[in-house]
C-alpha cells in the first residue's frame, strides 16, 4: 500500500489561480441602506424645522381656551372655564382622533376677549377643520 504525503500532493498557494475577494455586503443592500439613511436624514431635518418638539394638541388647545377665559372676571370667568370640553382619560386625550380634533382647535382658535370664547369666524374654521377630518 502506497501512502501519499498530504503536504506534497497539495498545490501551494502560489500555484492556485488568483481568487477574487467577494464583497461582504451585496450592492443591493448597500443601496437600501443609503436610501434609508437619506430618508432618516430627511425626517430629522423636517423634525428640526418644526422645532423638534411633539406638542400635545389637546393640552395646547385647552390652554388657549383657558387663557381666553382669563379675560373675564368673577362668575363669568368661572362659567367660561367650566364650559371648556375636557377629556378625563389620558389615554383618550392622547388618541390620534382626539389629537387631530384638538389640532383643529389649536390651529384655528382666536379669542374674543369680550366673551371669553372663540370668535365666530374662528369657531367656524374649527368646525370646518373637524368636519374635514371625517372622523
Amino acid at each position: 500500500m502506497h501512502r501519499r504525503n498530504a503536504s506534497t500532493s497539495a498545490a501551494s498557494p502560489a500555484d492556485l489561480p488568483p481568487r477574487r475577494e467577494r464583497r461582504s455586503t451585496p450592492a443591493l443592500a448597500t443601496r437600501w441602506r443609503g436610501r434609508h439613511a437619506a430618508a432618516a436624514a430627511l425626517a430629522l431635518a423636517a423634525l428640526a424645522a418644526c422645532g423638534g418638539r411633539h406638542t400635545d394638541s389637546y393640552q395646547q388647545a385647552t390652554s388657549k381656551q383657558e387663557t381666553c377665559c382669563e379675560h373675564l372676571t368673577g362668575a363669568e370667568r368661572d362659567q367660561c372655564l367650566a364650559q371648556i370640553v375636557r377629556v378625563g382619560d389620558p389615554g383618550v386625550a392622547a388618541s390620534d382622533a382626539n389629537q387631530a380634533t384638538y389640532r383643529c382647535v389649536e390651529d384655528h382658535f382666536a379669542c374674543d376677549a369680550a366673551s371669553g370664547h372663540a370668535t365666530r369666524e374662528s369657531a367656524q374654521e374649527q368646525y370646518d377643520c373637524i368636519a374635514d377630518l371625517g372622523l
